[in-house]
């Protein structure tokens, strides 16, 4: 049912004699109105899913290039071993892999330089030193990016946690071996290796945002799969650019728009990720994503607030109007809009070949169902972003006073 039809719908049902005013005639106004919102939000997501999958379609061509991976890496580590296999059976072998960590007492020194013997490609392993403006994993960037040299005819920044496919790094660096694009980036995937409601939760609205459009007014870029021309390095002076910065991935998408750098978002390079930690951690994650998002891009934060404050007293207001024909049909519109956004995600994960297995179907599709507690935990994360003068990121506090001005307050053991 259309939102215009939802109101008249509302309105015809709630006419009374002219002597006696419906006691609830505000209350169904306001119900409307939120109502007919969150069908408008719904469905505009919904759209965005289906023109992803619709352009979606696997890279035709891979041009070969020397490219030099750079990875941040802190802590124990546990899936360096496997991203390296993964990056041992690229289309495209790396020139060398720089592994830049805080220090030599950080486990993932150790971890690394264990891992480092016998591999495909050499492996440099960087002591960057403890960060103290800006974020560590920026602070181990730039140390990197110091062994950068003429041969580099790309640089690519990577997580410790994707597990890319065989075609990832040559799709990555293509365009920008072929003079394209200076910047080429994607997003991750979650997928859910143990099925526990944490992982499902964030697999359900990650996998929702990945398909969401990616507007060159948005300045955005995804440090965890980020190829960068020699070009496009020289232009952004990440020397500069990330030294006083919170995230590498605004910073970047910031100064790649004020160089008029071409920055390309590949939809094919959505890079598995593996979704990890319980429900705590989970949320942990996504309460620093949209701090990082409170600090950088306050309008793109205010619009997520908005939209998922719109559709959850949506819901709240539906369902405390049950006995109504009309709620029940927007319900009903409202939950056939997250199935239908659920089975676009699930054909954009079969056609990148990574779809998912029957009992993790089924509880992303119960999750459709359940959309408004999947809501609730949404918000959440949004609401409680609000307090970004804090941020913990691993096993360092940050104090943060503005995009560029940030403190190292605390450092914890690792664990």
């Amino acid at each position: 049912m259309r939102s215009a039809d939802l109101l008249l719908a509302f309105g015809a049902s709630s006419q009374v004699s002219p002597l006696t005013p419906h006691p609830l005639g505000i209350d169904l106004l306001v119900t409307v109105v939120f109502a007919a919102g969150a069908l408008f939000v719904s469905a505009l997501g919904l759209l965005s899913a289906v023109v992803f999958l619709s352009r979606l379609s696997l890279p035709g061509t891979h041009r070969h290039g020397t490219a030099t991976l750079v990875l941040p890496l802190t802590g124990p580590a546990p899936d360096l071993d496997t991203l390296l296999q993964a990056l041992e059976g690229q289309s495209l072998v790396p020139r060398r892999l720089i592994v830049s960590v805080e220090s030599v007492q950080d486990p993932a020194y150790r971890r690394a330089a264990d891992l480092a013997e016998g591999r495909r490609f050499p492996i440099e392993i960087v002591v960057a030193g403890h960060a103290t403006h800006c974020a560590q994993k920026c602070s181990n960037l730039i140390a990197a990016l110091r062994r950068i040299d003429a041969q580099d005819e790309a640089v690519v920044f990577l997580d410790a946690d994707i597990l890319p496919t065989r075609w990832w790094l040559s799709a990555l660096v293509t365009p920008l071996l072929d003079g394209s694009a200076d910047v080429v980036n994607g997003y991750r995937w979650p997928i859910i290796s143990t099925p526990t409601v944490a992982a499902h939760l964030a697999a359900s609205i990650d996998r929702a945002i990945a398909l969401l459009p990616r507007l060159g007014s948005l300045r955005l870029t995804w440090g965890g799969s980020l190829g960068l021309s020699p070009r496009s390095l020289r232009a952004l002076e990440p020397d500069r650019i990330l030294a006083a910065t919170l995230s590498d991935d605004c910073a970047i998408g910031e100064y790649a728009a004020a160089r008029g750098l071409r920055v390309l978002t590949r939809r094919a390079l959505l890079v598995p990720t593996p979704v990890r930690g319980g429900l705590a951690s989970v949320w942990r994650f996504g309460r620093r994503q949209y701090q990082i998002i409170r600090i950088y891009r306050p309008t793109l934060w205010g619009l997520a607030f908005c939209a998922l404050s719109t559709r959850l007293l949506a819901w709240i207001l539906l369902l405390a109007h049950m006995e109504r024909m009309e709620a029940r049909l927007a319900l009903g519109a409202l939950i056939a809009i997250a199935v239908a956004g659920f089975v676009a995600q699930a054909l954009v994960a079969r056609r990148l070949g990574v779809a998912d297995g029957p009992r993790t179907g089924f509880g992303q599709g119960l999750l459709a169902v359940l959309k408004p507690a999947v809501d609730l935990f949404h918000w959440s994360l949004v609401v409680a972003a609000l307090a970004a003068g804090t941020v913990r990121w691993g096993h360092v506090t940050y104090g943060v006073c503005g995009p560029y001005d940030v403190t190292v307050r605390t450092r914890m053991p690792w664990v």
